[in-house]
């Protein structure tokens, strides 16, 4: 795996040959480079690269800019659920989570891209009229969602990025929620085991991220990036450990982490 301007842009310009497949999405903006349906993109991919990409660390701001029917029946909240149609999906991301309010998602996918993907949508009357094909709802486990454990993956990239462009303090706090995240885990199978959600008192339970700690084989040589990236290495290996505990059939995630860590190493380098 390799992240560079180069492979991002390479990248950007697949999602975005993707996106207009639909034939609702009239243009994708990337911050204020709008690239409209049937156009030659190359120059104006350049030129959205030229502002989105700082580092390897760097994501990608894009919104689609989708147009409904006035009196079609699909509702913007139904369609910004299916994010599969754009070629998002557990399949191909490593996280990803919903900001309310924002219209947008932030997502990690598998090969290393950053994304900010939001919509802005516009309602013409002779727009064509479509549905939303049905899709199999994967399972979600009610004890443990599985939106809980895309955006654990999401924030741990977002807490390595932060690392990596010298921010301790707030990827500190995301590598500290994320470590919290492998106890609720814990806690909720405790209840689980139980069968009740009070306990006067404790088990003595063993802090499953504790096996894991001193571990990490990356090493800085400054004190601070060290612990913080010893907190994302325990965080990683414990949550994948505890959710095999909800979901028997769950494929490890951590890996994939570690190769996209391994590009930031790199570039650090």
């Amino acid at each position: 795996m390799q992240i560079n301007k180069e492979i991002i842009a390479i990248e950007l310009g697949k999602l975005i040959d993707r996106f207009f497949q639909l034939p609702e999405v009239t243009a994708v903006k990337v911050r204020d480079v709008v690239m409209e349906k049937g156009e030659d993109r190359s120059a104006k991919l350049q030129d959205a690269m030229e502002k989105s990409y700082h580092d390897c660390c760097s994501d990608v701001d894009l919104a689609v800019l989708v147009t409904l029917s006035t009196t079609g029946t699909v509702t913007e909240s139904e369609y910004m659920k299916r994010i599969d149609r754009f070629g998002i999906s557990e399949e191909n991301c490593l996280g990803f989570c919903f900001v309310e309010g924002n219209n947008m998602y932030r997502i990690i996918m598998k090969n290393g891209m950053r994304y900010d993907f939001g919509f802005e949508f516009n309602y013409d009357e002779s727009a064509e009229k479509f549905s939303l094909e049905r899709r199999e709802e994967e399972y979600s486990n009610p004890n443990w969602s599985r939106d809980n454990v895309n955006r654990f993956w999401f924030t741990q990239i977002q807490a390595l990025g932060k690392l990596y462009r010298k921010d301790f303090l707030i990827g500190s706090h995301l590598a500290n929620m994320n470590l919290n995240e492998t106890l609720v885990q814990q806690m909720v199978l405790r209840d689980m085991k139980y069968g009740t959600n009070h306990h006067r008192y404790g088990y003595e339970e063993e802090l499953t991220y504790v096996k894991y700690q001193g571990k990490c084989p990356v090493k800085s040589g400054n004190d601070t990036f060290d612990l913080i990236a010893d907190k994302l290495y325990s965080a990683a290996l414990a949550y994948d450990e505890l959710m095999r505990k909800f979901y028997p059939e769950y494929v490890s995630r951590s890996e994939i982490f570690f190769k996209i860590w391994k590009c930031y190493e790199e570039n650090r380098k």
